[in-house]
């Protein structure tokens, strides 16, 4: 009788091992299914949300919004210089109050440097050759946080009858060499109204290669 009693108690001894180990087993493997179906969370920097915040901020408004008056964006097209020799390799453009609605801004910043370059090698004496290049990069306001060398900076508004510009070789106050109003027809922005501004920017960056003056004390 003792011994049918020991028996019993080993089978039950054993059953409740065996079900803790089942038990354990099923929690490891729902613990591994947690694991793999979990959503990985990337932590995003507060510098990274920052700068897309930026960037958007600058894409400038909707079709349904007027333009903000002191909106400035950069143009993602700029002209690199293939005349050997020149004091500047590069021309960009800066929009400072042009108020150029959004669908049309690409169309009026290509047509700017595509005159620009059309005027240095066609129109007046010294013609400079140059390849008008389109990187978005460039409209990046984060790229535009110091002046480099041998680079000329344009910066672009609307007058009451016309454009204005204004010319610099790099980001102090000295470094403007041309402050200009060109009269243009600008009720309705089209690439005529943009020649004689072109035209313009070419004169001036020929006088100051021929006075080599890129400053405003020169």
């Amino acid at each position: 009788m003792r011994s049918i009693l020991l028996s019993l108690n080993r089978l039950s001894l054993f059953a409740l091992m065996l079900g803790l180990g089942l038990s354990g087993c099923q929690d490891r493997r729902v613990g591994a299914a947690r694991t793999e179906n979990a959503e990985v969370q990337i932590p995003r920097t507060e510098g990274h949300t920052d700068r897309h915040a930026d960037r958007h901020a600058d894409l400038g408004p909707s079709e349904e919004q007027e333009v903000e008056p002191h909106a400035h964006f950069y143009s993602p097209f700029a002209l690199r210089m293939r005349t050997p020799g020149l004091p500047f390799s590069v021309i960009s453009f800066k929009d400072v109050g042009m108020s150029i609605p959004e669908p049309d801004r690409a169309f009026v910043y290509e047509g700017i440097a595509e005159g620009l370059a059309h005027a240095l090698t066609h129109a007046g004496e010294g013609p400079m050759s140059s390849e008008v290049q389109h990187r978005l990069a460039v409209a990046d306001p984060n790229n535009h946080l110091h002046c480099e060398g041998a680079h000329i900076y344009v910066d672009l508004w609307r007058e009451t009858e016309g454009w204005g510009y204004s010319l610099w070789s790099g980001c102090g106050e000295d470094d403007e060499f041309a402050h200009r109003a060109v009269t243009a027809s600008v009720e309705h922005v089209r690439l005529a109204s943009l020649e004689p501004l072109t035209r313009d920017i070419a004169d001036r960056l020929r006088d100051a290669v021929r006075t080599g003056c890129f400053t405003r004390n020169c």
